[in-house]
């Protein structure tokens, strides 16, 4: 009993030191420092910050940084981004009658299926890359989309294959 106490009070003591090294730092001072913005307006004029409204999206553009996101685009444009995407999901998750065939590696059937999606893919990048969005969150994207459909049919596939194998098995074996 004694040893219990010991290592309970042992593991207590661990995660209170723990606690205390990865303890957030609480007083973070930040310092922003803004520069006077000149805008462009129309007749060549320039105008100071003070002097300008701007309705909708105003997007900075720091140096050759593209700073716009999917949320910035219009939402025609947002809806063409989504319909791509449904599309995409779409194609991957149809059910191909490769799924069913016996002696064919998973492997294999995502190359086929991730080959006969691609275009849709491509049609993605292609309404980001038109609306402008910035190219690394665009590759990101595009990434992400691919990683969670790839997975989502890898699931399918291996389900598809176990319940094939499941059926080849009770076939196989007589009833009594």
């Amino acid at each position: 009993m004694k040893s219990l106490v010991f290592i309970v009070l042992l593991v207590l003591a661990g995660i209170a030191g723990y606690n205390f090294i990865n303890k957030p730092i609480e007083n973070v001072e930040t310092v922003v420092v803004v520069d006077e913005v000149k805008v462009k307006v129309a007749n060549n004029e320039v105008a100071t910050a003070d002097e300008t409204s701007v309705e909708g999206t105003v997007t900075e553009e720091t140096g050759d940084t593209n700073m716009i996101t999917p949320t910035d685009m219009s939402e025609e444009a947002q809806h063409k981004m989504y319909s791509a995407m449904m599309a995409y999901n779409k194609c991957m998750m149809l059910n191909r009658p490769e799924y069913h065939q016996p002696n064919i590696r998973a492997e294999d059937i995502a190359g086929q299926t991730l080959a006969a999606c691609e275009p849709n893919l491509d049609a993605l990048r292609v309404v980001l890359e038109a609306n402008n969005v910035n190219s690394g969150l665009t590759d990101g994207m595009l990434k992400t989309v691919r990683q969670k459909s790839t997975r989502k049919l890898m699931s399918t596939v291996m389900q598809s294959q176990a319940a094939q194998m499941m059926a080849n098995e009770e076939v196989a074996i007589p009833a009594p």
